[in-house]
């Protein structure tokens, strides 16, 4: 790896930021051993393993009760997630996830959560049959 810099560089420390959030590990966490990075470590955990890698603040739910199916919805998007910081922090530069493919891969998500979000407080607005309830996101 040379020393100039580049979108490549850009990326490559975007995607090791994006696991380090969603993992809640460092990069040389003292857990890594024989070789092992935080790259490999999320890479050995997908997709099966998902929520034993995650964060647990990332796992608790906002308003108490979830969905199977809501649930499974968040995992499907925090592994979305996962898979950027994996394609941004591949070894090699020509591997990696161009920034415009990362964006699009975020509204993505973000789009689906927001329709996640909306879904569920329409359920419990029926269920509970109150009015229309606020989102942390609506006011995005």
């Amino acid at each position: 790896m040379n020393s100039q810099v580049s979108t490549h560089g850009d990326v490559y420390s975007y995607g090791i930021l994006l696991l380090e959030m969603l993992t809640g590990r460092k990069p040389l966490d003292d857990s890594f051993k024989d070789g092992i990075s935080l790259h490999i470590f999320v890479q050995n955990a997908l997709p099966e393993h998902v929520i034993d890698i995650i964060d647990p603040i990332l796992l608790l739910e906002e308003n108490g009760g979830e969905t199977v199916d809501e649930m499974l919805k968040r995992q499907e998007c925090l592994t979305s997630m996962l898979k950027i910081g994996l394609f941004c922090s591949k070894e090699s530069p020509r591997e990696r996830m161009g920034i415009e493919d990362v964006i699009k891969e975020l509204h993505s998500i973000r789009n689906k959560i927001q329709t996640l979000e909306a879904r569920s407080e329409s359920y419990k607005d029926k269920q509970t049959g109150e009015g229309s309830s606020h989102s942390m996101y609506s006011q995005i």
